[in-house]
C-alpha cells in the first residue's frame, strides 16, 4: 500500500525559514532572491496549511509566536540536514565548495560588496554564503568558516562599554578565531536633515534629533552616551526599526539620527546621502569585536586556507585611524588556537541581530 506523505510546500518552509532566522521578510527576501511580498505570501500559506499562526507582524519586523519558534527549529533542522547531504553529494567530485554563514548585516554590506574580488580571483572556489543570526554551531550547521561578532568570553570589557547582545559560538571546542575589526557606534543622519538642523557641535545639539533605536542593540544609545558622560534625553519615545539596515534607511529617508558600526556605512547603496555629523574626540568600542571563526580541523583545506588569507587582508584594509587599538583575541595563525579559559562550557540560546 502506498504511502502518502503529509509534507508542507518546500517553498512555503524555505520562505518561513529565512524569514524566521533573519527576523525580517524583506532579508530573507534578498536572501532567496525573490520580492517581499513573495516571502509574505509563502508564509501565509504555511500558516493555512498548518492552522497556525506562525508570526507576530509589527511594523517594521516580525517576531515568532511560540508555535512559530517551535516549528522554526524543526525546520531549520531539516534544511541543514538536506542541505548538507546535497553538498556532500555535489563535492564528491570536487572539495572546493565554500560554505561561509555571517550575520545579516555586515554579509550584506561589507562582506557582499568585496566578494566578487576573490570568486574571480579563485574560480575553483565554490562560495555560498549563508545568513544567520544565532551563535554558531559549526558541526551542527555543516558550515565551513563564519563572521560573528560579539564579546569574546573569558575576556574582561569594561563595564561602561556599549553592549553586543550576540554569542559568538555555541561550541568552542576545536573553533579557533581570527580578530578582523572593532565594532565602533558612530551616528549617522541624512546630509539633508543635517543641513535643515545643523551644525551639530557637542551632544546636546545631537540628541535634539530623533533618535533611532536598533531592536538588536536596545540600549545602543543609552550605553554610548553614558560611555562619554551624558544621559540620554527624557523626552518622548524615538523610532525603533529592526536591524542595522533599516536603521539606515530610515536615517536616510530624514527621519532622526541612527547609531551604526562604522564598518557598515561604506557598504551602504545611500551612503552619499548621509553624514557622520559627530565624532567623540575618542571613539567609542562597544564590548565585542567581529571575528573570523574556523573549524580547527578544516584549516587543512586549501580553499579555507585562500579564502582566510584573503578575508584577513580585506580587514586589514579597512580604515581604522578613528578607531581604538585592535584586541589580541585567540588566532588561528598555527592551527587550532586553545580558547581561553572559559570558553569551553558555552552553550548559550539565540539572539536577534
Amino acid at each position: 500500500m502506498a504511502v502518502t506523505r503529509n509534507l508542507p510546500p518546500l517553498s512555503s518552509v524555505r520562505s518561513f525559514e529565512a524569514a524566521a532566522r533573519h527576523g525580517s521578510f524583506t532579508l530573507a527576501a534578498d536572501e532567496l532572491a525573490v520580492t517581499q511580498g513573495a516571502v509574505s505570501l509563502q508564509v501565509r500559506k504555511l500558516e493555512a496549511y498548518l492552522g497556525k499562526k506562525l508570526f507576530l507582524r509589527h511594523p517594521r519586523k516580525v517576531e515568532l509566536t511560540a508555535d512559530g519558534a517551535v516549528y522554526f527549529e524543526a525546520c531549520r533542522r531539516v534544511l541543514a540536514d538536506l542541505e548538507n547531504a546535497t553538498r556532500r553529494m555535489r563535492s564528491r567530485d570536487r572539495n572546493e565548495l565554500l560554505i561561509i554563514s555571517t550575520i545579516p548585516t555586515i554579509g550584506q554590506l561589507w562582506l557582499m560588496p568585496r566578494l566578487a574580488s576573490f570568486t574571480d580571483a579563485h574560480r575553483h572556489i565554490e562560495v555560498r554564503v549563508v545568513s544567520d543570526i544565532r551563535p554558531l554551531d559549526m558541526q551542527a550547521d555543516g558550515i565551513d568558516v563564519a563572521i560573528r561578532v560579539g564579546p569574546l568570553a573569558g575576556r574582561h570589557y569594561a563595564r561602561d562599554l556599549p553592549g553586543i547582545d550576540l554569542t559568538l559560538v555555541q561550541r568552542w571546542e576545536g573553533v579557533c578565531a581570527d580578530y578582523l575589526f572593532d565594532d565602533v557606534l558612530v551616528p549617522v543622519m541624512s546630509r539633508r536633515l543635517y543641513e535643515q538642523g545643523g551644525p551639530i557641535d557637542n551632544l546636546a545639539d545631537l540628541v535634539s534629533f530623533e533618535l533611532i533605536h536598533t531592536a538588536s542593540r536596545p540600549n545602543a544609545w543609552r550605553d554610548w552616551l553614558r560611555a562619554q558622560g551624558a544621559a540620554p534625553p527624557r523626552r518622548r519615545a524615538n523610532l525603533e526599526v529592526g536591524h542595522f539596515y533599516i536603521a539606515l534607511r530610515a536615517a536616510q529617508e530624514h527621519k532622526g539620527v541612527a547609531l551604526i558600526p562604522d564598518v557598515l556605512l561604506d557598504g551602504y547603496p545611500g551612503r552619499g546621502d548621509l553624514v557622520v555629523p559627530f565624532r567623540p574626540a575618542r571613539p567609542v568600542k562597544s564590548a565585542g569585536e567581529y571575528y573570523l571563526l574556523i573549524q580547527g580541523t578544516a584549516l587543512e583545506r586549501p580553499a579555507i586556507q585562500t579564502f582566510r588569507a584573503w578575508v584577513l587582508e580585506q580587514a586589514a584594509a579597512q580604515p581604522r585611524e578613528n578607531s581604538p587599538a585592535p584586541a589580541s583575541p585567540p588566532s588561528c595563525a598555527a592551527g587550532p588556537a586553545a580558547p581561553p579559559e572559559g570558553l569551553m562550557s558555552i552553550d548559550v540560546a539565540g539572539a536577534q541581530k
